[in-house]
C-alpha cells in the first residue's frame, strides 16, 4: 500500500512544479509592453466601445495633461470631448480609489494597498486618447501637481522608470540649456526630452527639474524659507507611430 502512496506524492510534487513553471511563465510575459497593456491594462488599438471600466473612475475630457473638463460616463463618450489640434480627443480618468477611502476613514490599512492614479510610484494626471473612430491612439499621463512636496520634487525621475520598462536602448535624448531665468535646483539643472519608436509604439518622454525667474527657497525681501520654489516634472505620450507626438 505503500508504492502506490509514493507515486501519488511525486505526481503532486511534479504537478505543483509544472504549475508554478507556468505562472513563472505568465510573470515574465506580464512584464512585456503591449501582452496586458501600457498601464493598469490600457493598450493602444483597443475601441473605446469595448474598454473596461473595472478599476477606473472619475472619466471627464481631459485638458492635455492638466485638470479634467467636464465629466462624461465612460470611455464611450469620447465624442463629448474637444479635438486637439491633431484630431484626438482626450478622455481623462483616475484609478479607482474607494478602498483607499475605506481603509483611511476605518483606519485599516489592508484597504490602503492602492494610492490614488500613481505610475512607478509618482501620482500623475492620466489620460488616453482616441481618433474619429473610438480606437485609442494614445495613452498620456503628467506628474500630478498636486503630489506633496517630496513627491514633487521626485516627479522629474519618473522618466526612468518609463524608460527602463520600454528599454534602456533606442532612446534620442536632447537636453536643452537653460532659459532666460532658469537655473539649477540644489546644482541639478533637468530639461530633457527622449524618444524611442520601436515599432508598435512611438513614446516621448519630457521631464523638467528646475528654477523659473522669481522662484527661490528664500523670499527675497523676508529671507523665510518658501519650499516647493521649483519645477520637477515628467510627461509621457505613448502614442500609435501614426500618430506620434509633434
Amino acid at each position: 500500500m505503500r508504492a502506490p502512496e509514493k507515486i501519488t506524492m511525486r505526481a503532486l510534487v511534479l504537478a505543483l512544479a509544472m504549475i508554478l513553471v507556468a505562472a513563472s511563465g505568465r510573470a515574465a510575459q506580464a512584464q512585456t509592453p503591449g501582452e496586458l497593456g501600457e498601464i493598469h491594462g490600457l493598450k493602444l488599438g483597443l475601441s473605446a466601445a469595448a474598454m473596461s471600466t473595472d478599476g477606473f473612475g472619475e472619466f471627464a475630457c481631459g485638458g492635455n495633461g492638466g485638470p479634467a473638463r467636464q465629466p462624461v460616463e465612460d470611455w464611450s463618450e469620447y465624442q463629448k470631448c474637444k479635438p486637439e489640434s491633431d484630431g484626438l480627443r482626450e478622455v481623462a480618468v483616475r484609478f479607482d480609489d474607494d478602498e483607499e477611502y475605506i481603509g483611511k476613514a476605518i483606519d485599516d490599512p489592508t484597504y490602503t494597498h492602492r494610492q490614488g492614479t500613481r505610475v512607478a510610484g509618482h501620482p500623475v494626471l492620466l489620460s488616453v486618447l482616441f481618433d474619429d473612430a473610438g480606437v485609442a491612439r494614445g495613452i498620456r499621463f503628467v506628474s500630478d501637481p498636486r503630489g506633496d512636496g517630496p513627491e514633487r520634487r521626485m516627479a522629474h525621475m519618473l522618466r526612468y522608470a518609463v524608460m527602463e520598462r520600454y528599454g534602456p536602448e533606442g532612446w534620442a535624448c536632447v537636453d536643452f540649456p537653460p532659459g532666460e531665468g532658469e537655473t539649477p535646483v540644489g546644482g541639478v539643472f533637468i530639461k530633457q526630452t527622449c524618444r524611442k519608436n520601436d515599432g508598435e509604439r512611438d513614446i516621448r518622454v519630457q521631464a523638467q527639474l528646475l528654477r523659473r525667474p522669481g522662484q527661490a527657497d528664500l523670499d527675497p525681501v523676508t529671507k523665510v524659507y518658501r519650499p516647493g520654489q521649483f519645477d520637477s516634472w515628467t510627461r509621457v505620450e505613448i502614442r500609435s507611430p501614426d500618430f506620434a507626438a509633434k
